[in-house]
């Protein structure tokens, strides 16, 4: 171990095969967890045995925030961010006044309400809203194919909360009813924040479950795109 391999190019004569079945050979070592590669430095040995870990894997973000197929989202609210409005430090210090906000309810194909959310995108995207009742698809994914927006990177975080006054009564629960409440960040080229959704649940109707299979680890550099 702390040894260096040879590079590329020894390692493409020295075995007789091309550039790009050495570099996959030494993707798969760095995810396998024996190589470390360092730009300006090579290819570092840090372990001689594999480490297999337990990953999960995502084939489309439906898979991580899937409603009721009978399920609506129906608009309650639309317009900007205001100047008074206070929100969670979990949605990031990346969004602005200039935002605009959409409030609503997602509800059962009999009306009964199981979740609040509340939609923030940038300004350019504001005419989204006026679809929303419409189709019953995510609306990240409806960005996307309404401006050509390229989903990177999404972020989910799940937090305890409580719901109180107006939020309570549209959700037709008691006034300080435990909830769980779910802060996803979606990210386009670049790395730009597009949007972001607050969604609140009454703890007793949400559920989150994952399943991970035994896998060699996941490499760092990692990420979903369209």
């Amino acid at each position: 171990m702390g040894t260096l391999l040879p590079g590329e190019l020894d390692l493409i004569g020295r075995y007789g095969t091309s550039r790009h079945t050495v570099r996959e050979a030494l993707r798969v070592l760095e995810d396998m967890g024996i190589v470390k590669r360092e730009r300006g430095r090579g290819t570092l040995v840090i372990s001689t045995e594999a480490r297999p870990a337990f990953v999960q894997s995502v084939k489309d973000p439906r898979e991580l925030f899937s409603y009721p197929k009978n399920s609506k989202f129906r608009v309650l609210s639309e317009g900007k961010i205001g100047d008074n409005d206070v929100w969670p430090s979990k949605m990031g210090s990346d969004i602005s006044e200039q935002w605009a906000r959409i409030s609503g309810l997602r509800t059962l194909s009999d009306g009964r309400p199981f979740c609040w959310t509340d939609v923030f995108v940038l300004p350019a995207y504001a005419d989204i809203a006026e679809q929303l009742d419409v189709r019953g698809a995510p609306v990240y994914e409806q960005i996307a194919e309404k401006y050509g927006e390229t989903v990177e990177k999404i972020s989910l975080e799940i937090c305890a909360g409580l719901l109180t006054g107006s939020r309570a009564d549209a959700l037709e629960v008691p006034d300080g009813t435990p909830s769980l409440v779910l802060y996803r960040r979606y990210c386009g080229n670049g790395g730009r924040l597009f949007e972001v959704s607050v969604t609140e649940h009454p703890a007793d109707t949400f559920s989150y479950a994952l399943e991970f299979n035994r896998g060699w680890q996941a490499a760092e550099h990692w990420s979903w795109s369209k």
